[in-house]
């Protein structure tokens, strides 16, 4: 088939021009590694199943990976679907259930530790929490509700969100984001405080924040989407002496396996309702 009946009936016709033909031609792209799944594209199985010419899919390839829409596996150079898409996906996927998959979850956890727990999704490039169930303990815990956007790494599940993310060059336009150092600046918060949780973080494999809200700390643990980048965070918020060793050893334990099993459940999610 021809390159330009292969882009007819993938819904654009050859003579457009503009951004109505590159969008249309993203789409075709997006569309087939969407279709590929967990396996991937190589560059050649793009140009062969879009029909596009190898400069086209180079050129927009490359306009789509800068932007975080597609990614490339260091290994064998496949390409998959990227961490912005996913995080649109889940928190456009909310609709469809997401938060509901989780809060049976979430409530077991609250019932276990007596402490509040909230789930928060990536939406483009913020945090934004979808649940919260609270727990037994007298003194109960308010750190986000449901609705609140967050700048990344300002609080543990946004933190989570951020210090996960595989591709540095991602987590370096993030901190620069002039919305985001705006964020900061507001909760009092400069960069290398955020780049210390990064690094400790990483480190111990979870996130903590102490006493940002005075008196309260959190723990964030990522949920990896299909890339195995942090699509969404299990959060924990407690008193803080609630959150100090050996107690926070035993919070730890129960969080883990909390999060393992929203990640499994997620994961069987149709793809008409996780890439639309």
């Amino acid at each position: 088939m021809s390159a330009g009946r292969a882009a007819e009936r993938r819904g654009f016709t050859p003579g457009e021009r503009g951004l109505e033909q590159s969008f249309g031609r993203a789409t075709v792209i997006l569309n087939a590694l969407a279709a590929s799944g967990e396996a991937g594209m190589r560059f050649v199985d793009i140009v062969r199943a879009t029909g596009l010419s190898q400069t086209t899919v180079h050129r927009l390839v490359a306009a789509l990976a800068e932007h975080g829409f597609i990614e490339q596996a260091a290994t064998d150079s496949r390409y998959f679907l990227g961490m912005q898409l996913a995080g649109w996906a889940f928190a456009a996927t909310n609709r469809f259930g997401v938060a509901e998959v989780a809060h049976p979850i979430m409530h077991h956890l609250s019932e276990v530790t007596g402490d509040t727990t909230y789930l928060s999704l990536r939406s483009g490039d913020t945090a934004m929490c979808v649940a919260r169930v609270e727990g037994s303990y007298p003194i109960h815990v308010r750190i986000v509700t449901p609705g609140d956007r967050h700048v990344l790494g300002l609080g543990a599940g946004s933190l989570a969100l951020l210090a996960f993310i595989r591709d540095e060059a991602e987590i370096e336009r993030l901190l620069n984001l002039p919305e985001q150092r705006a964020g900061r600046a507001r909760a009092g918060v400069d960069e290398a405080l955020i780049r210390q949780w990064l690094v400790a973080s990483r480190r111990d494999g979870y996130s903590i924040v102490q006493d940002l809200v005075p008196g309260t700390s959190a723990i964030g643990l990522p949920i990896h989407g299909p890339t195995g980048d942090p699509v969404a965070a299990l959060g924990l918020a407690a008193i803080s002496t609630r959150l100090q060793a050996p107690r926070l050893d035993e919070v730890l334990t129960e969080m883990r396996a909390a999060a393992a099993q929203i990640e499994a459940r997620l994961r069987p999610m149709p793809k008409a309702h996780l890439v639309r």
